[in-house]
């Protein structure tokens, strides 16, 4: 096991643009990544370009509700709460909050903001590290893309494509695979059919989990399991990401509730 933390793995660095897609964990990801940038003495913003649940703050944090945020109202409020949230607003009516969330959330939506905005602000605020959900998932442990999404801000310098080790071996349904139907088409299998290695590897290789990814970003596959001992097929299974697909630069192997949540990484 490797002691290391997320940031450090996924070589996301202060002042990045670090855009997380796919499925498996990525609010829990994205919100220990903040953890640790900010127990570094950094300052970091958690934000969207689609919904997220409204999470209850930490106490260094702080939620701003902002159409068209202000880039000095920002930055003053990062003086004071460096684990900040950006949000658009939140939604009117309330939703269920599922006890399984992997954070503790109020019963509220709240609107990402559009692409172009966090690009303007990221330009306006140097050495602030963004960390941007840019796509959902509904608790799926694997992903394929709608025609909308994702929705990854042109300043992003890292994009980190998540999906969970523990449905292999699962057949092919909704609840392993969101968008289950787009699977057993890209794939050509039948549903229900149990997603081995080399199909999970195919999802994840095929261009559109990689859609709307800047050309310069650089591309990292984050697999997330449970048990914080290696999933028997994730070295196998990071091999032929790296052989498949070009673009990604390494695979990180995590149990993200972990005190060390880091199990491995590959490099090219």
């Amino acid at each position: 096991m490797l002691s290391m933390q997320l940031c450090e793995a996924l070589d996301i660095r202060p002042g990045e643009v670090a855009a997380f897609v796919g499925a498996g964990g990525k609010t829990t990801a994205i919100w220990r990544a903040q953890a640790e940038l900010v127990a570094e003495g950094g300052r970091a913003i958690i934000t969207t370009t689609t919904k997220v649940m409204e999470p209850l703050l930490p106490r260094d944090g702080a939620l701003m509700l902002a159409a068209r945020p202000d880039v000095a109202r920002i930055a003053d409020l990062l003086d004071h709460a460096p684990r900040l949230v950006l949000a658009a607003r939140r939604q009117g009516n309330p939703v269920p909050a599922h006890a399984d969330h992997p954070v503790p959330s109020r019963p509220f939506k709240l609107d990402g903001l559009p692409s172009e905005t966090l690009d303007g602000l990221a330009e306006h605020l140097p050495g602030v590290t963004w960390l941007v959900e840019a796509d959902g998932a509904k608790g799926c442990g694997i992903k394929l893309h709608a025609a909308h999404e994702p929705v990854i801000p042109h300043r992003a310098t890292t994009v980190v494509v998540m999906a969970h080790l523990d449905v292999l071996g699962q057949g092919l349904d909704a609840t392993t695979v969101h968008r289950v139907g787009d699977a057993t088409r890209l794939l050509g299998v039948p549903a229900e059919t149990p997603l081995t290695p080399a199909l999970f590897a195919r999802v994840l290789c095929d261009e559109t989990s990689l859609k709307g990814v800047p050309e310069r970003a650089r591309v990292v596959a984050l697999l997330t399991q449970r048990s914080t001992v290696l999933h028997p097929a994730a070295l196998a299974l990071a091999n032929l990401l790296l052989q498949g697909q070009a673009r990604y630069s390494q695979v990180v192997i995590v149990a993200l509730r972990a005190d060390a949540p880091v199990l491995t990484a590959v490099m090219r």
